[in-house]
């Protein structure tokens, strides 16, 4: 949930942006430092399935996404064979509001500890849970906590005059900017919309509630928490936001230690970097993502700039690491509240180098439902939040959100389709994430840029032992000598989107279109 809405209208725009990219600077980094992430869990990295529950699959035929229609399609995530050739290698979902709401969103929160009666029962949510966890899957909650809704028995109370429940939430006696008027004469905070009343969140009842909700669903046996709207906890004040934000990292790792912490800061990477000193897990990584105007990602598919992007992700790890020695970065390529990455991509072969070069970063990749088979829709949020497309005939796809003005499209058709097609977009994610299991150095390694003359490659160490090279060229073959620092290496894996394959001989690297090689010692 955020108050910026990005709205890029046709390649014209983004190339805009990434022209401005192209200028951005970028801090140096030591090549010599290649160490992995120090002190994390390993079970900490995983890579993650952004699910909005109401819109994935309708399992009773009532035209709403439910948690068994979720649990029904856990094998398409996962099957528990890591063997499998069928599923998309995911050990992770990230589960948007499953609470009790009055909207289709779920972010005005009723009541914490409950399930939406639309979206199935407790038993239905703890089935869901032991359900993944037979097949190594994680399952992350969403944490509304900026703000309930106006619905929710605290801020009924405090209406009513209850003095404990009024400290819950922000108070003015005349009108201010982000404020609205309440049925008992005063105005309420509410940065978002009049329906979502702002918590307090300096109140210590406020903090030991919202710790009582933490350990309610720990003990469900969720995995941790998606921190919604990081960034609005205190307007405008960085170290009030970061104070919290660490009080309800601590907090959650005392009730389970093993749990993962992921925080939405949707601004720039200075206010990211300030919010990582609160040693949460991971924030997600929005420079890279394609919506924004100079994103990292952007420029290199469109433009060819494979240098600037190592430069700009290895300069991101350094940065992060900087803030928190034990950050996870949070890659990802677009969400519920942007538009989706698909309709910023004009080709299939677009998609599939996005893929390549974002899922292959450390950290934690999140996939947000869909954009596997290459699904779109922007503007208003119900289009981002368009049905899967399990199967031609719409069988398990819900109905539309209502006020949608868009019907979901996809690159190359439905689950079902592309399942049966080598050559699909579902089908190379899976390879792809297929190839990253074998080298699980590549979610825990620190990061350096290699320097290389030919612009439209990236070459990026991971740790001591692993390299990978992209050819970023969407149409030309590069071949170059191995440059310093990959001498010796070996050609290890390798993904082609085009044609052709990548070939090392005699310490020339010679790279198709819009290729990947991995190279180790």
């Amino acid at each position: 949930m955020t108050k910026q809405f990005i709205t890029l209208i046709g390649v014209s725009l983004i190339t805009i942006g990434l022209l401005s990219a192209c200028s951005i600077s970028t801090k140096s980094v030591n090549n010599t430092k290649k160490t992995e992430i120090a002190q994390v869990d390993k079970s900490l990295f995983r890579n993650y399935y952004e699910i909005f529950p109401g819109s994935f699959a309708d399992s009773n035929g009532d035209g709403v996404g439910d948690l068994n229609g979720i649990t029904s399609h856990l094998d398409y995530l996962n099957s528990g064979n890591p063997n499998s050739t069928n599923d998309l290698k995911i050990n992770g979902i990230w589960l948007t509001p499953i609470y009790p709401s009055p909207s289709y969103h779920g972010y005005d929160v009723t009541n914490y500890e409950a399930i939406n009666p639309k979206m199935g029962t407790m038993s239905d949510f703890e089935n869901l849970i032991a359900q993944a966890k037979k097949r190594g899957i994680s399952v992350i909650l969403d944490l509304p906590f900026n703000d309930t809704s106006v619905e929710h028995p605290w801020f009924k109370k405090a209406l009513v005059g209850d003095k404990k429940y009024m400290a819950y939430y922000n108070w003015s006696d005349t009108a201010k900017q982000g404020y609205a008027l309440a049925s008992n004469g005063k105005y309420y905070e509410a940065e978002f919309d009049k329906g979502m009343p702002d918590l307090n969140l300096a109140n210590p009842d406020v903090k030991a509630e919202l710790a009582k909700i933490t350990k309610f669903w720990l003990d469900k046996g969720v995995s941790g928490f998606r921190l919604d709207a990081v960034y609005y906890y205190f307007q405008n004040d960085d170290q009030k936001t970061t104070a919290f934000t660490k009080w309800l990292v601590n907090t959650i790792k005392s009730q389970n230690h093993k749990a993962y912490v992921v925080g939405e800061v949707y601004s720039d990477s200075l206010d990211i970097d300030s919010i990582y000193h609160s040693g949460i897990d991971s924030l997600f990584n929005f420079p890279l993502s394609l919506n924004q105007s100079s994103s990292q990602l952007n420029s290199a598919l469109i433009l060819s700039n494979g240098n600037l992007f190592a430069e700009q992700v290895t300069s991101w790890d350094s940065e992060i690491h900087s803030d928190n020695a034990t950050a996870i970065d949070a890659p990802f390529l677009s969400n519920h509240d942007q538009n989706r990455s698909a309709g910023l991509l004009p080709s299939l072969n677009n998609k599939k180098m996005a893929a390549s070069a974002y899922l292959l970063l450390p950290g934690n990749p999140f996939i947000y439902y869909g954009e596997e088979i290459g699904m779109t829709g922007d503007g208003i949020d119900q289009n981002k939040r368009l049905p899967m497309q399990w199967a031609a005939n719409g069988e398990d796809s819900p109905k539309a959100p209502v006020g949608a003005t868009e019907q979901s499209q996809t690159d190359g058709g439905s689950v079902a389709v592309q399942e049966k097609n080598p050559n699909s977009l579902l089908n190379w994610y899976k390879k792809v994430l297929r190839l990253k299991a074998k080298y699980p150095e590549i979610a825990s390694s620190r990061i350096t840029n290699v320097e290389e003359d030919n612009t439209d490659l990236s070459v990026i160490n991971y740790g001591n032992t692993l390299t990978i090279i992209n050819n970023f060229s969407s149409n030309q073959t590069q071949t170059i000598q191995l440059p310093k620092g990959v001498v010796g290496m070996k050609l290890a894996d390798q993904l082609v989107v085009t044609s052709g394959q990548v070939i090392l001989k005699d310490g020339k690297l010679t790279l198709p279109a819009y290729s990947t090689a991995i190279l180790r010692k």
